[in-house]
C-alpha cells in the first residue's frame, strides 16, 4: 500500500473543508429562499426581533436577514423575507408573496 505524503494529505483536508463550506452555505440557501430557517446557521441575538426568529442569521463567511412569521398564532408561518450576504456583499433577495 502507498504512503500518501504530508502535502498531499493536507491537500485533501483543504479540499474538504472547502466543499464541506460550500455545502453548508448551498444547503442553508435552498432553504432560505424555500422561505424556511436556515439549519447551518445561528441567530445573533443583539440584531434580532421579539417575534421568535426574525434578525440576522449568521454562518461561516455568510449571513441572512431573515424577516417571517414565527409566532404560534401567524396565519402563514415562516420566512418571508429575506437577504443573503456572502463575506458582506449582498447576493441575493426574496419576499414571498
Amino acid at each position: 500500500m502507498k504512503k500518501i505524503g504530508k502535502k498531499k494529505s493536507i491537500i485533501i483536508a483543504i479540499i474538504c473543508i472547502i466543499v464541506l463550506w460550500i455545502t453548508m452555505g448551498l444547503v442553508d440557501y435552498i432553504r432560505v429562499s424555500g422561505f424556511e430557517r436556515p439549519i447551518f446557521c445561528l441567530l445573533d441575538v443583539e440584531n434580532s426581533y421579539e417575534d421568535g426568529g426574525s434578525g440576522t442569521y449568521k454562518g461561516l463567511g455568510y449571513s441572512f436577514d431573515i424577516m417571517g412569521n414565527f409566532m404560534p398564532e401567524d396565519e402563514y408561518p415562516g420566512v418571508t423575507s429575506y437577504t443573503y450576504y456572502v463575506f458582506g456583499n449582498e447576493v441575493s433577495a426574496g419576499i414571498r408573496d
